[in-house]
C-alpha cells in the first residue's frame, strides 16, 4: 500500500530526474490537471508512468 510519508522515496530516482528536466509536472499544471484532495496529480502521474517500466499493473501494485 502507498503510504503518505516520504512520497519521493517510493518512486525511482531516475523518474524524478527525468520529470524535473522535462518539466512534466509544469506541463500537467498548464494543461489544467489538478486534484482537490489526497495525493498530488504529479505524484499519481509518476506512479502510473513507472508501472510501465516495472511490468506491473495497478492491481499488482496495490
Amino acid at each position: 500500500m502507498i503510504t503518505n510519508n516520504d512520497l519521493n522515496k517510493q518512486l525511482p530516482n531516475e523518474l524524478n530526474v527525468i520529470f524535473k528536466e522535462l518539466k512534466v509536472l509544469h506541463h500537467l499544471r498548464n494543461a489544467g490537471i489538478t486534484k482537490a484532495l489526497g495525493f498530488s496529480s504529479g505524484y499519481l502521474f509518476q506512479l502510473i508512468f513507472s508501472l510501465i517500466f516495472r511490468n506491473k499493473n495497478w492491481f499488482r501494485t496495490l
